[in-house]
C-alpha cells in the first residue's frame, strides 16, 4: 500500500474507534448513569458568544467576590414555616387535662397549646340496602300491586355500586394497582367471594360505558387550534401465540388551553397509526421529529412545531464528548428556559408572554440558529458522532423549534403530553401488558378521563363515581359534552375538589 493508502486507513480506523467509544460510553450511560437529564449552566449574562468565546466580563470576576456573594445569600435565608392541615380535613379532637383536673370548667384558663397530628383510617367497604316495599295504596284498592322500579345501575345485575367499580378503576389507572391485588384487598375487608373475572368484567364495562364520553373528548381536543403530541410502547398479548406479546403503541394527544389529554390504542408505531386520530385535524400539532407525524402533516393541513426538549436532549447525550459545543447550546437553552420560567412565575397573558418573547428570546433563538448553521457546515465534525447528530436533528427542525416564540399560545416543548405518558410507563411495570387490543383500547379510554381529571386537580375517585352514575341513569347525547372536567359546572366541580364519598350518593 502506498503512503497515502495507509495515511486514509489510518484516519478511517481513527473515526471508527472514535465512534465505537461514544456509543459504548453512551451504552454505559443508559445502564448505569441516572436518567436525569440535570445540566448545571451559569445564569450569568456573561455567555460565550456564537463562536465559542469566554467574555471579558465573564473571565474577569473574581472568585473571591463570588463566594463572599454566596455567604451573604446563605444568612439571609429564611426559616420554613411548619406546614398547616387543611381546613377541610375532618378533625377529632382530644382535650388532655392535668393530672387531679376533672375538666375544663376547673382550671382558669389562661392559654392553649394545639397540636395537630396526620393520622389514618383505612377505606371501608359497606353495603348500600335498597328497600322497595311492595303492597297495595290504601286509597286506591284497585289499582294493584305497585313497587318502586330499582334505579338504573352500571352492573344491571351486579353486586356492585358505582363506587366501588369507581375504586377499582382509579387504583388501576392513578395508582398503577394490579386487579389481583385489589382482589386481596378486598378479601382482607372480609369479601372473599368476588372472583378476579368478576372485577375485570366490572373494570372494561365501566370503559364501555364511557366510549361515547371518551368520543366527545376527542372531538373537544381536535377542535383546539393546537395540541400536542406523542405515543409510548404498550405490551398486548398475542392472540395466535400464548404467553407471547407484540408490542402495540398508545398515542396521546394533549390540548394544554383546555387542560384536557386523550389517549388512543393502536396496533403499530406507523404513519396510518397517528392518522386514525389526527385525519381531520386541521391546526399547530407539536411533536417530537417523528417522522410518521411529518409524513401525515404533508397530506393534512396541520403546522407541524417540534420539541425543544427533545433538541436539548440530544445536545446532553453529546456534551462528554464534545463539551465546548454541547455546553454552549445547552447554556442558550437554559436562558430561553428561564424566560419561560418567569412568565409562569409572574402568572402572564398570552399576549405578555408574547410580548416577552420577541423582546428576549427571539434574539437568543436567532443567533442560535447562526451558530447551528456554522457547525453544521463545518467540515471536522463526524457526520456519524452525537454532536453532528445532535447539531443536524436541531438545524433541520430550527424553523418548528423555534416557533413557540411568535404565538403565546404555544409551549417551548412538549413536556405536557410527556407527563401524561408517565403514569402508562409506571403502569407497565405493574401490570406487565394488556390483555388483548381491545382490552389496551378500554385501558386508553379510562387514562384520558383520569389523565383530563387529574388536569384539573380533581379527586378523580369521587369525579369518576359521579360520571359513572351519570352514564347509568342518563342517556349520552352531545350535551354530555358538559360532563367532561374542563366543561363541567363550576358548582358542581368544586366538591370533587373538597368533599369526600358523602353525599355522593
Amino acid at each position: 500500500m502506498s503512503k497515502e493508502e495507509l495515511l486514509e486507513e489510518n484516519k478511517e480506523l481513527k473515526t471508527e474507534n472514535f465512534l465505537l467509544k461514544e456509543e459504548n460510553a453512551q451504552l454505559k450511560k443508559m445502564m448505569f448513569a441516572a436518567k436525569r437529564e440535570r445540566f448545571e449552566g451559569s445564569m450569568d449574562t456573561a455567555q460565550l458568544d456564537i463562536f465559542g468565546n469566554t467574555s471579558v466580563e465573564q473571565t474577569s470576576k473574581n472568585p473571591a467576590e463570588k463566594k463572599q456573594s454566596t455567604k451573604r445569600k446563605t444568612k439571609s435565608t429564611k426559616l420554613k414555616k411548619r406546614n398547616s392541615f387543611p381546613a377541610r380535613l375532618k378533625r377529632q379532637t382530644t382535650i388532655l387535662l392535668p393530672a387531679h383536673v376533672e375538666k375544663v370548667d376547673d382550671l382558669t384558663q389562661i392559654g392553649q397549646d394545639v397540636t395537630e397530628l396526620l393520622a389514618y383510617h383505612p377505606a371501608t367497604l359497606y353495603v348500600k340496602e335498597i328497600i322497595r316495599p311492595r303492597g297495595i295504596v290504601k286509597t286506591d284498592p284497585q289499582g294493584g300491586i305497585v313497587q318502586a322500579a330499582i334505579p338504573p345501575r352500571l352492573i344491571p345485575k351486579g353486586i356492585v355500586d358505582e363506587s366501588l367499580v369507581a375504586e377499582l378503576v382509579n387504583e388501576k389507572v392513578q395508582f398503577h394497582t394490579p386487579i389481583h391485588r385489589f382482589s386481596k384487598k378486598l378479601k382482607q375487608a372480609g369479601v372473599d367471594f368476588i372472583s378476579e373475572n368478576n372485577l375485570y368484567n366490572w373494570f372494561h364495562t365501566a370503559a364501555e360505558s364511557l366510549s361515547a364520553i371518551y368520543d366527545l373528548l376527542i372531538q373537544d381536543i381536535l377542535a383546539q387550534n393546537y395540541i400536542q403530541g406523542d405515543e409510548t410502547r404498550m405490551p398486548v398479548l398475542s392472540k395466535n401465540k400464548k404467553g407471547a406479546a407484540h408490542r402495540g403503541q398508545m398515542w396521546a394527544f394533549m390540548a394544554p388551553t383546555i387542560k384536557a389529554v386523550a389517549f388512543n390504542y393502536e396496533p403499530t408505531r406507523s404513519t396510518q397509526s397517528a392518522k386514525m386520530v389526527l385525519e381531520n385535524y386541521e391546526g399547530i400539532l407539536q411533536v417530537d421529529g417523528y417522522s410518521a407525524y411529518e409524513k401525515l402533516a404533508k397530506t393534512r393541513p396541520i403546522q407541524l412545531i417540534y420539541c425543544m426538549a427533545h433538541a436539548r436532549r440530544k445536545f446532553f447525550e453529546a456534551k462528554d464528548n464534545h463539551p465546548d459545543l454541547a455546553n454552549y447550546f445547552l447554556k442558550q437553552l437554559q436562558r430561553l428556559y428561564q424566560i419561560e420560567k418567569n412568565c409562569r412565575v409572574q402568572n402572564r397573558t398570552m399576549e405578555q408572554r408574547k410580548a416577552i418573547r420577541k423582546q428576549e428570546a427571539v434574539p437568543i433563538l436567532q443567533r442560535l440558529e447562526k451558530w447551528l448553521h456554522l457547525q453544521f457546515t463545518d467540515p471536522k465534525l463526524l457526520p456519524k458522532s452525537l454532536i453532528k447528530k445532535a447539531i443536524t436533528y436541531a438545524y433541520s427542525r430550527w424553523k418548528g423549534l423555534s416557533a413557540y416564540a411568535q404565538n403565546g399560545e404555544l409551549e417551548i416543548d412538549n413536556n405536557l403530553v410527556e407527563n401524561t405518558i408517565r403514569p402508562i410507563a409506571l403502569g407497565r411495570k405493574n401490570y406487565m401488558f394488556a390483555g388483548s387490543d381491545v382490552g389496551a383500547q378500554n385501558l386508553a379510554i379510562l387514562y384520558s378521563i383520569i389523565g383530563t381529571c387529574l388536569q384539573h386537580q380533581l379527586n378523580a375517585q369521587n369525579y369518576l363515581h359521579w360520571l359513572l352514575k351519570n352514564v347509568a341513569t342518563h342517556k349520552i347525547t352531545p350535551q354530555a359534552i358538559d360532563w367532561l372536567p374542563h366543561r363541567i359546572d363550576p358548582q358542581i366541580l368544586e366538591k370533587f375538589r373538597l368533599e369526600q364519598m358523602k353525599g355522593m350518593g
